[in-house]
C-alpha cells in the first residue's frame, strides 16, 4: 500500500468485518461467485487456491458484507472517520 493509506480507518489485510476495505470484500465475493468460470484461467490458480483455504464462515461473512455494500448499507455500525 502507498503512504496515501496511512491513517485510513480500513485494514487492507481483512476480508470481512467493519474494518475490512470494501474493495477487498467485493473482490473475494466476486472470486467466490465466479470461481467455476475462473478456474479455467491458469492465472487465477493461486488466488483460487487461497479462496479454497478460507473458512466457510468467513466466506459467508464476505458474501453478507458484499451484499450490504451492493445494497448501500453497512453490515455493522459505521466506523467514525479517523
Amino acid at each position: 500500500m502507498s503512504t496515501c493509506c496511512k491513517g485510513c480507518r480500513y485494514d487492507p489485510a481483512l476480508r470481512s468485518g467493519p474494518r475490512a476495505l470494501p474493495f477487498i470484500t467485493l473482490y473475494w465475493a466476486f472470486l467466490d461467485r465466479h470461481q467455476a468460470v475462473l478456474r479455467g484461467n491458469p492465472r487465477m490458480a493461486l488466488r483460487l487456491a487461497h479462496l479454497d483455504k478460507l473458512d466457510p464462515g468467513e466466506l459467508e461473512a464476505i458474501a453478507a458484507a458484499a451484499h450490504a455494500h451492493h445494497e448501500g448499507t453497512e453490515v455493522e455500525e459505521q466506523l467514525p472517520l479517523a
